[in-house]
């Protein structure tokens, strides 16, 4: 399996890991549709439960997380999983991240 990988993180229930077509049209994918390791689908898992932690579901602008450094803390292990990822997935695989998107979302 090749293609190119998007890591964006999205609320509730899903991996944040999206195939991208030719024309750049996004798919959700789960660790296992894409080989990645129970190893490493833990801990994607785990990521993507702490960005889950901070959705406001009766308002989404306001999802924030409480300090600057868990933010930062939280990026930090976006881009780490991004690399192991890379890693893992080998040469075919493209894959990119994109952890300020949803930031897009939730303005107020």
């Amino acid at each position: 399996m090749s293609g190119t990988l998007l890591i964006a993180p999205a609320w509730l229930g899903l991996s944040g890991l999206w195939t991208l077509d030719a024309k750049g049209k996004r798919k959700p994918v789960d660790a296992e549709d894409i080989g990645l390791s129970e190893e490493l689908a833990d801990r994607l898992e785990a990521w993507m439960d702490a960005f889950d932690a901070i959705y406001e579901e009766d308002n989404e602008a306001r999802s924030r997380f409480p300090d600057a450094v868990e933010q930062l803390a939280w990026e930090a292990e976006g881009v780490a999983l991004t690399e192991a990822i890379r890693a893992e997935l080998g040469a075919s695989w493209t894959v990119t991240t994109d952890l300020n998107g949803w930031r897009e979302t939730t303005q107020p």
